[in-house]
């Protein structure tokens, strides 16, 4: 049996460029979204990559005070496509941002947000908790970032070899080595979906009015269902 001719690299080329083939390159990733701190304007957070970095494990500074049932919020918009109970995990969270990017949430308290429900950043998503034993009952926030690089429409988290990838707060990477840790880290996630500002920390859109006669300004308290809390507006 005779062998392959092999054809010089110019011939290759004018081949396919007479068969009217198109040659194209694999496309890029997207530009990560644009991601805040998930908790209202103001709190200040440490962030530690412990042993599974670039995943982050968040607590409330400046003594952990605070963290158990703290209001969780949106980073950026997008759509919720996770929102369960996990064996190991406990309530788990996942947001798609768009351009293959998505955040996830383990160990909540609580859940706010069902599938498919439209998020902007700043809306309340859940609280922080403890749920599922690999939390080891310690109160925190274990955040992940991933990438769908197999393009299956979500992305694995949780473990070494998973899709999560370093993530950036107000411009800021974190998470790229195991054992880091960053304190009192700020989040400017100073707005509450499309509704309005949270000014009191509670994840909740409120509002600032003044009075056209005497000037003085009123806050009125977001009840977190479109309406305001009693007995707000003379502060």
């Amino acid at each position: 049996m005779s062998k392959a001719a092999v054809l010089p690299v110019g011939i290759i080329t004018t081949l396919i460029a007479a068969s009217g083939l198109l040659v194209t390159a694999s496309p890029a990733m997207a530009a990560t979204p644009n991601l805040q701190l998930p908790f209202p304007c103001g709190q200040q957070w440490r962030l530690d990559t412990w042993g599974h970095a670039p995943a982050l494990d968040m607590v409330k500074e400046p003594d952990q005070q605070g963290t158990e049932g703290a209001t969780l919020i949106a980073p950026a918009a997008g759509t919720v496509n996770k929102s369960f109970y996990h064996s190991n995990a406990g309530n788990v969270i996942q947001i798609n941002h768009g351009g293959g990017y998505f955040t996830t949430y383990l160990h909540l308290e609580s859940r706010a947000v069902s599938v498919g429900a439209k998020v902007q950043m700043g809306s309340r998503i859940g609280k922080v908790g403890k749920t599922g034993p690999t939390s080891n009952g310690h109160p925190h926030l274990h955040f992940e970032l991933g990438y769908d690089a197999d393009g299956d429409g979500e992305a694995s988290w949780g473990f070494a070899g998973s899709e999560r990838v370093k993530p950036t707060f107000a411009g800021v990477a974190y998470g790229g080595a195991n054992e880091q840790t960053w304190r009192n880290v700020t989040s400017h996630n100073c707005s509450v979906g499309a509704s309005g500002h949270d000014f009191n920390g509670d994840g909740r859109a409120d509002v600032i009015a003044r009075n056209a006669t005497t000037k003085d300004l009123h806050l009125y308290l977001g009840n977190g269902t479109g309406g305001f809390q009693s007995g707000t507006g003379d502060r």
